[in-house]
């Protein structure tokens, strides 16, 4: 029975314990951003078009090579070689890739660089993208690889279109017209602080700001 009651004694004691643990788990991490409807989905051909947030062509203008049009997503069609469209007529149109600005797909945008589409995570008014290049190793047979791919994580301006590095400078000059999380963040001790911050403070910045349109 002294036993029976000393077991339970040392599992209620560590109950506490056991659910502060669990808390920290589920909190979320700073480097993570939950996809939101801020963009619509679509196919954006200019700068313009995904400020005012209206698609150049709709996900069901969308049109394969091989004429199969079932099933398919954005991503999958902007993986194609060809690109076609529907037009507001029906007329089916060819598009060239180096075109377009690039698409959103579950809310989530994907910028068209160098012959790339690269991802944002950070989605608002301002975003961040991770922009990586793969390393092609020379040969008789060339191999692309991720491996040792050239990488920069860089921020979107969505008022202005301007891309720059993901710097503590840059991110303090891209919230500066929220003065109170400006403040905020210059005012943190130091700069490995300041960088560790930095993807959280985008994120609270575009959470506070209410102006989506332009």
């Amino acid at each position: 029975m002294k036993i029976f009651f000393y077991a339970m004694t040392s599992v209620l004691l560590c109950m506490p314990f056991f659910s502060e643990a669990q808390d920290i788990q589920s909190a979320p991490a700073d480097n993570v951003t939950p996809v939101e409807s801020f963009f619509a989905d679509g196919v954006y051909f200019t700068l313009a078009d995904l400020q005012h947030h209206k698609p150049s062509v709709g996900r069901d203008q969308l049109a394969k090579s091989d004429n199969d049009n079932s099933g398919f997503s954005i991503g999958q069609w902007a993986a194609t070689q060809n690109l076609f469209y529907f037009d507001n007529r029906g007329v089916k149109r060819k598009m060239e890739r180096d075109s377009l600005w690039g698409y959103v797909e579950n809310g989530t945008p994907y910028i068209f660089l160098n012959d790339r589409f690269h991802r944002f995570s950070a989605i608002g008014p301002v975003s961040i993208f991770k922009e990586s290049y793969p390393t092609i190793r020379a040969g008789l047979a060339p191999v692309v690889t991720e491996a040792n791919a050239s990488m920069t994580i860089n921020l979107f301006i969505l008022a202005t279109g301007q891309i720059m590095e993901l710097t503590p400078e840059n991110v303090a000059a891209a919230i500066s017209d929220n003065e109170a999380l400006y403040n905020e963040f210059t005012e943190l001790k130091s700069g490995k602080i300041k960088r560790k911050k930095m993807y959280r403070f985008v994120e609270r910045y575009n959470e506070q700001k209410t102006g989506y349109g332009l």
